[in-house]
């Protein structure tokens, strides 16, 4: 006797769905979903005060961007609606927590920039920072942008802003020669003619 014979015999998938990603894929609004990318750059500190830090926890190469990981961390523990009003990424209070970023090129990008999710095509002449995810606790926010594409070679400065907690525009400055190296490296798991990708 079998008592689930009522279920449908399972498709057997093609394992191709990463070639319609690459077909479709908008390069400014996240990472390839094809690409493991590499961590090129481990954590540094942005800014201190008596009440909140904020730091890169780590920057992640990819074939045609990087993904910042922003770490939000506060001394006494925030009321969670403040905290995601102030970090949304639409919202346009004076006061609100910006992060940006500029490169040697004079272009540059930064968050809070629009009241609502992009619907019109991006700008494909400049940089764009968009911000994938956030998660936040009672002491921590983390947020990850992207940004594309791979900044030109020279200084990269990144930069935030949160008057509301009394740190000005803070700019920091890093090399982007590792970054880019290491982004050279990434590429597509998929695909690749022998099946396996060398160190």
């Amino acid at each position: 006797m079998n008592l689930f014979d009522d279920e449908p015999a399972r498709t057997v998938r093609s394992g191709a769905d990463w070639e319609h990603h690459r077909r479709h894929r908008s390069p400014q609004s996240a990472p390839p979903q094809d690409e493991v990318g590499v961590l090129a750059l481990s954590s540094f500190l942005m800014v201190r005060t008596p009440e909140v830090v904020v730091a890169v926890r780590g920057v992640t190469a990819y074939s045609d961007g990087l993904n910042v990981e922003v770490v939000v961390l506060f001394a006494d523990e925030q009321r969670s609606e403040d905290l995601s009003y102030a970090m949304n990424d639409y919202s346009r209070s004076p006061g609100r927590f910006r992060f940006g970023c500029a490169g040697s090129d004079g272009r540059s990008a930064a968050s809070g920039t629009r009241d609502a999710p992009r619907v019109e095509a991006p700008d494909l002449d400049g940089p764009t920072l968009v911000l994938l995810r956030a998660l936040s606790s009672a002491l921590t926010w983390t947020g990850h942008y992207w940004l594309h594409p791979l900044p030109p070679p020279g200084p990269l400065v990144l930069g935030c802003r949160w008057p509301d907690r009394g740190i000005p525009e803070t700019l920091v400055e890093i090399d982007t020669a590792p970054l880019l190296a290491v982004a050279a490296t990434s590429r597509a798991v998929w695909g690749e003619p022998t099946g396996v990708l060398k160190p």
